[in-house]
């Protein structure tokens, strides 16, 4: 019984190691998995797709413009009394020769006057469809123009992802960069550890003083207290990376490296001239220019006539006696007040069109410049790195000189921490030059790449 009672026992205990196991598991992300869960779970996203759907409904509604738009209105009334009161007097329509002639027992009765009461209850409706013949082109150019609002929505769409995109590059190399810098503690921890012992060890043989112990557990000091910062600014990198894609904050970590294998920046580049035509933000500043003209004729169409065609069915029951009947009509609407103040909207808005091009010119110039701009910057990023790579070179082997030198007492302690303190550096240099670069590489491609 107690064996039994043992094997329940070890059973539970694994189950309950499994579980927490699970439940403590980190689920890790690449670069890809990050960039794919942050376009399908960020709320900018959603909405930018929101964003197109309603531009879309938007034309379909301006496309209803184009067919028949029907009505129907139904009226029934009772009354306290009739809506058309009036009274006879016989004596206005009968002669008085031959008044004279009637009975005079008659002549009361039928001489004095006779109140009359119409329409006391009725009941009237009617359906009509009217179909728009010519409207001066609004119907037509506002089509145009939802069907221009559909597009912006879409290219905007296309940037926002992009914003997206670049955002999450951006957490995602700062973590990667806090992360070499962590691996790069822990290397000067276990040097500064091994040195802390062979210090004790020369201390107690009275080789060395007290004050090297000190300035070896000051240095640990340091770099602990780095390391507390470096692993701070991990977890809130990891939170806010976790929020913007939209994953789980506490079981989170990244599947990263760091490669020393750079691409060099000529394999990205593009014309500035070429690439900036084909942006984004050159399409909408096109589809400006093309709704300010549309908005123009709109203006002018505003003053032009409106021709319509329609028929309908009309039915009343009035008098009680039913009637119905069908009707067609034509309709022609002549704005006539409106050509004063019509003829200064369509100059304004010939002034905005102008204004649209002065945009596209002014903007097309400073994306040349921000693309010779981001080019640059991304030149200087990659000779960084050359620079971080040669610095961590001679950092490596100064302190490996220093380090036989220290062993055999030719130099202080001093140097030798100085000397850690220099590879520790240049590690840094290069993790941020690498993580520079990559966010370089993909804000260059994104303005060149469309």
């Amino acid at each position: 019984m107690m064996q039994i009672n043992y094997r329940l026992f070890i059973l539970l205990a694994l189950l309950l190691s499994a579980v927490s196991h699970t439940l403590n598991a980190q689920t890790l992300y690449t670069l890809a998995d990050c960039e794919q869960m942050a376009i399908k779970n960020n709320n900018r996203i959603k909405n930018g797709k929101l964003g197109v759907q309603i531009a879309g409904q938007t034309r379909k509604e301006a496309f209803t413009n184009y067919f028949p738009s029907v009505s129907g209105t139904g009226t029934y009334f009772n009354a306290h009394s009739g809506l058309m009161k009036s009274s006879i007097n016989p004596q206005d329509v009968i002669s008085p020769d031959l008044a004279g002639m009637l009975p005079a027992e008659l002549q009361g009765a039928l001489l004095s006057p006779i109140s009359v009461s119409l329409l006391k209850n009725g009941m009237v409706g009617g359906v009509t469809a009217t179909q728009p013949i010519f409207a001066g082109g609004r119907i037509v150019n506002g089509n145009k123009l939802a069907k221009i609002g559909e597009e912006v929505a879409r290219i905007q769409m296309e940037l926002t992802e992009d914003e997206v995109v670049l955002t999450t590059h951006t957490y995602y190399w700062q973590i990667v960069n806090l992360k070499e810098k962590l691996a790069t503690i822990t290397a000067v921890e276990e040097m500064l550890t091994t040195l802390q012992k062979d210090v004790n060890v020369a201390v107690k043989a009275g080789l060395s003083t007290r004050n090297d112990v000190l300035r070896v557990e000051l240095q640990l000091h340091d770099v602990a207290s780095n390391r507390l910062k470096v692993e701070n600014g991990i977890k809130v990198s990891k939170m806010l990376l976790a929020q913007f894609m939209g994953a789980d904050m506490i079981h989170f970590d990244l599947e990263n490296r760091v490669d020393n294998d750079c691409q060099e920046p000529t394999a990205f580049f593009q014309d500035a001239g070429t690439a900036v035509m084909n942006r984004p933000e050159t399409q909408l500043l096109d589809r400006n220019i093309r709704a300010a003209k549309l908005k123009t004729k709109m203006s002018l169409g505003e003053q032009l006539p409106t021709i319509g065609v329609g028929g309908g069915y009309l039915y009343n029951d009035l008098l009680n006696k039913s009637n119905n009947s069908s009707v067609v009509f034509a309709t022609v609407s002549v704005p006539i007040s409106g050509w004063w103040g019509g003829s200064h909207a369509r100059k304004r808005h010939k002034l905005m069109e102008q204004q649209a091009i002065n945009d596209r010119t002014n903007n097309i110039e400073l994306m040349t410049v921000e693309t010779n701009q981001v080019w640059n910057e991304l030149v200087e990023a990659h000779a960084q790195i050359i620079l971080a790579e040669s610095s961590i070179q001679s950092a490596t082997e100064n302190l490996r000189i220093v380090g036989d030198s220290y062993k055999s007492g030719i130099v202080p302690l001093t140097d030798l921490l100085d000397a850690q303190v220099l590879f520790q550096q240049s590690k840094n240099l290069y993790s941020d030059a690498y993580s520079v670069y990559q966010i370089k590489i993909l804000k260059y491609r994104q303005i060149t790449d469309h």
